[in-house]
């Protein structure tokens, strides 16, 4: 006879320490933005907090998604990962492009093609 369920203790371990890890995050984010006399909300799209944070709601999201008991609730919650997933993953990988205290850039408007030249005539 089993008397503790392991993989319940092992789905509230991970919803858990999903959560502290976002917890962590935002705390992170708001201690190094007053150090460097920031406000919270400019910081809040930089890697430095993005990807923590991030991970820590795909664990949430993964543990919920494991203990769903309806087939839409559990596919709402592994949409909601894979969002948080690609999240994660984008900051990383914009992180060891530039820096992990880098801004976002903004996009880039078009230039708008100088005076004279034709935008429907192919350039070689």
């Amino acid at each position: 006879m089993d008397l503790i369920d392991w993989p319940g203790v092992a789905r509230n371990a991970l919803w858990i320490l999903g959560l502290s890890i976002a917890l962590a995050a935002w705390s992170h984010l708001r201690w190094w933005a007053a150090e460097r006399q920031l406000k919270a909300r400019r910081v809040f799209d930089w890697p430095r907090f993005q990807v923590p944070f991030s991970a820590g709601l795909t664990l949430f999201c993964i543990s919920l998604a494991w203990s769903a008991t309806r087939w839409w609730e559990r596919g709402l919650w592994i949409l909601l990962g894979v969002a948080f997933t690609w999240q994660w993953i984008a900051g990383w990988r914009f992180a060891a492009r530039h820096s992990w205290d880098a801004p976002p850039e903004p996009p880039q408007p078009p230039t708008p093609p100088a005076a004279g030249d034709d935008p429907t005539t192919p350039t070689l």
